[in-house]
């Protein structure tokens, strides 16, 4: 074991524990607040893989968790199995939606992929999810309810156990984040990373695109569906409305926002996502010092979304956490140029 892999898995362990805490002081809701922020950062760390790694624009990333969250709560609520399994279906539910999305791109690129991406999402929002054609996929009109379920031996539920959830999924979470990092600079990462620089170059190289393109497709989905999956059980049942298409729009812009590089900036987007709305809807509404009213609603969250990416497309082109590292990383390279030139003077 190198160095490096050493230190990232002490950060794992140490991101975990930290995450793990935090939210089991707080009340129901923030709990499910929490647990929904690692949902969404999953669907974060997905368009990492795919638009960050392999340069591949995609606007349905949430029709992949949906697929999965349909596909696990199917499975949990029909065949009453441990939930590690109806998470396996939906994993791969997902990930076969993904290698199938990803024939078009193939052949497409840039704003065109992304507008084919869009309408196999708005398909799926309208015809798939919420159809009764599809009824025996997706429960019906009610949907699929995962009252309780047990994984890995734990029982686990929407309520009483929300925070066992919560951590198993953290821990899947940071688990994933570590094997992308690793993947950063494996083989299969230079090669998905020279299919972003350059197409061209990396057939002429020997990058088989067929391979790698559906690959990251299929482990993109795969990821998000992985998310998903988790949503019955945090929920306490599935419906189309988290899953529709402007959740993946939502993600798209988060994505950019935070830093589409980066794997940290998955999570950090993710509670970004889960907690300013609610926060918005708890507390959004009062008086200050006893004579102003105010009132801020959902709608405000959209609106700064908005403003905040137009702000970040100007100012930090790399995302809020691009930024970050790279003020970290300015400011290391300082303190490490003043402690050689005192070294030089002593």
């Amino acid at each position: 074991m190198t160095a490096r892999l050493t230190v990232r898995i002490c950060i794992a362990l140490l991101a975990f524990t930290v995450l793990s805490r935090l939210p089991a002081g707080l009340d129901v809701g923030f709990q499910f607040d929490a647990a929904l922020a690692v949902i969404l950062g999953f669907g974060l760390l997905s368009l990492v893989l795919l638009t960050g790694y392999v340069g591949q624009l995609s606007l349905c990333q949430a029709t992949f968790a949906g697929v999965g969250a349909y596909a696990a709560g199917m499975t949990a609520s029909m065949f009453h199995v441990d939930y590690l399994v109806a998470i396996a279906v939906g994993v791969f539910a997902a990930f076969t939606l993904g290698v199938v999305v990803g024939l078009p791109a193939l052949r497409l690129h840039g704003i065109t992929l992304a507008i084919v991406t869009l309408g196999i999402a708005l398909v799926f929002d309208r015809y798939v999810f919420q159809d009764r054609i599809f009824s025996w996929f997706t429960g019906g009109s009610g949907g699929w309810r995962v009252d309780s379920a047990t994984l890995f031996g734990l029982q686990m539920d929407s309520s009483t156990h929300l925070m066992a959830a919560y951590i198993v999924l953290l821990a899947l979470f940071c688990l994933v984040a570590l094997l992308m990092v690793n993947l950063h600079g494996s083989g299969a990462g230079r090669r998905f990373r020279a299919i972003r620089d350059s197409e061209l170059a990396a057939a002429t190289m020997g990058v088989n695109l067929t391979r790698y393109k559906l690959l990251a497709f299929g482990l993109s989905a795969a990821i998000a569906g992985l998310g998903g999956s988790f949503y019955p059980l945090v929920a306490g049942s599935v419906s189309p409305q988290p899953f529709w298409v402007f959740t993946s729009l939502q993600l798209a812009a988060i994505a950019v926002l935070m830093g589409v590089r980066y794997v940290p900036a998955a999570f950090l987007g993710g509670a970004f996502m889960a907690f300013v709305p609610d926060v918005l809807t708890r507390f959004g509404h009062g008086t200050l010092f006893n004579r102003y009213s105010y009132d801020i609603s959902y709608d405000w969250f959209q609106i700064a979304v908005g403003v905040l990416l137009i702000v970040q497309l100007i100012l930090l082109l790399d995302g809020v956490w691009g930024d970050l590292r790279a003020r970290a990383l300015h400011a290391r390279s300082a303190v490490q140029a003043r402690t050689r030139k005192r070294v030089r003077v002593a």
